[in-house]
């Protein structure tokens, strides 16, 4: 069965238009279309930084080593602030032969004093720096990351994550924002949401929405404390 296609930014922010009740055009016209976007691309952000996305999470194992190099580039999608394990696969191996790196290179690894030998270490810099020197080309890298947000800034940019969700959060921020009289009732059900969420309570399921009122909870302090991530205007 195919999945279903996503939605693009110009089709979500009209129907954000319309569900806040305003007008597209003409002079009852709501607010621009930047503030508009920037409800759907900044909850897509949040939303994103807040959990792994079982859908979004990717492993790479196409990366050799080459014996005495430590600097290796990371793949195009990857953002190293969202790696979830770095690995090395010994592949001149009979059996499986598979560990995982400890992240840290520090003052006493990093004058590469010790020996070439099985790589035990990485760190995270422009490119992914692996010690000691691989001692062959026979070891292959793996990384598992959650792969970063596609590009959502042009009406044709299609959402990343579920577009149910980055719509109820656009519609929660943009109610508190304007306060309109429901937005505790939505603010509450992007909070609650939320807890699901972290709790793994939805699963795989799409998420659809409900009506009717959830706890509020914390939802204004939630949208008044949500960090604004370096990749929010990207």
């Amino acid at each position: 069965m195919a999945l279903p296609t996503k939605r693009n930014l110009g089709d979500m922010r009209q129907e954000l238009r319309d569900r806040l009740g305003f007008a597209a055009t003409g002079s009852q016209a709501g607010p621009n279309t930047s503030i508009m976007n920037s409800f759907l691309r900044n909850g897509q952000v949040q939303l994103y930084w807040q959990f792994d996305w079982p859908l979004l999470k990717r492993v790479d194992k196409t990366t050799n080593t080459n014996q005495g190099q430590v600097l290796y580039d990371w793949p195009d999608d990857v953002d190293p602030d969202r790696l979830v394990n770095i690995a090395m696969e010994d592949t001149s191996s009979a059996t499986p032969n598979i560990w995982s790196l400890t992240e840290g290179i520090d003052w006493k690894h990093d004058n590469y004093a010790t020996p070439q030998d099985q790589p035990s270490r990485f760190e995270r810099r422009n490119q992914l720096e692996i010690w000691p020197e691989p001692d062959s080309n026979d070891y292959n890298i793996w990384i598992e990351y959650v792969k970063r947000l596609d590009p959502f800034t042009v009406d044709t940019d299609k959402v990343t994550l579920d577009e149910d969700i980055v719509m109820l959060h656009a519609i929660a921020a943009a109610k508190a924002h304007y306060r309109h009289k429901d937005a505790e009732i939505y603010g509450g059900q992007i909070i609650a949401l939320l807890a699901r969420l972290k709790a793994g309570g939805l699963g795989h399921k799409r998420f659809i929405r409900k009506t009717g009122k959830v706890g509020a909870g914390s939802y204004g302090e939630y949208f008044n404390n949500a960090v604004r991530h370096k990749h929010a205007d990207d």
